[in-house]
């Protein structure tokens, strides 16, 4: 196998393991109501340790496809390890619970809405350049499935906006749109890998 090959795997399989840790603590801790909690409160739940594990292979994923598109797209590609380097933050500093507002974030829960920003609002992007990077060995699929993440970050901020830097509370349900953005990001990396295991 190439490098390509071997990162292509590595990203399916990291993103495979994700789904999993996430849909395992969805079971593990059913006080995190799944309509209006983020992902990200479970590094502060009774099992943070495995969320931070889905941290790091839901970093692991993307910087894996970075590594398989390289040879098709080069530089075009490189937002892909950017998101990646959000999610890998977000394993080691934890987030603060969602009904905290603004005002009252700690340091610790800013930086990471920070790093969850960079990995939430910066995928689209990155999977719509590498899409139109790869292009020419692909042909438009990438791009084109790239609208699907993006839809899922426009669901996400539509469903914020009410909060207006208050803090999130049950009539503010972006829970689902959170969780629907980690599915499409991460079934984009399944449809870039297929392509390039069919290609390289």
């Amino acid at each position: 196998m190439s490098v390509a090959d071997i990162a292509a795997v590595t990203a399916l399989v990291t993103g495979g393991a994700t789904v999993a840790l996430i849909v395992i603590l969805h079971v593990l801790e059913p006080e995190y109501d799944p309509s209006w909690r983020m992902i990200s409160e479970y590094s502060v739940g009774r099992y943070g340790w495995v969320m931070r594990i889905a941290f790091v292979t839901m970093a692991i994923s993307p910087a894996a496809m970075c590594v398989a598109l390289w040879p098709l797209g080069g530089a075009w590609t490189i937002g892909l390890a950017a998101v990646a380097l959000g999610a890998l933050g977000a394993a080691f500093i934890d987030a603060d619970p969602i009904m905290t507002p603004r005002a009252e974030a700690t340091r610790v829960g800013r930086a990471h809405t920070v790093l969850g920003g960079v990995l939430l609002a910066g995928f689209p992007p990155a999977a719509l350049l590498a899409g139109v990077g790869v292009m020419t060995a692909l042909g438009w699929v990438l791009a084109i499935a790239s609208v699907v993440p993006w839809a899922g970050l426009v669901w996400f901020l539509i469903a914020a906006a009410p909060a207006h830097g208050q803090g999130g509370s049950p009539e503010i349900r972006i829970g689902w749109p959170d969780r629907f953005c980690l599915v499409a990001y991460l079934g984009w990396v399944v449809v870039a890998a297929i392509g390039v295991l069919s290609v390289v």
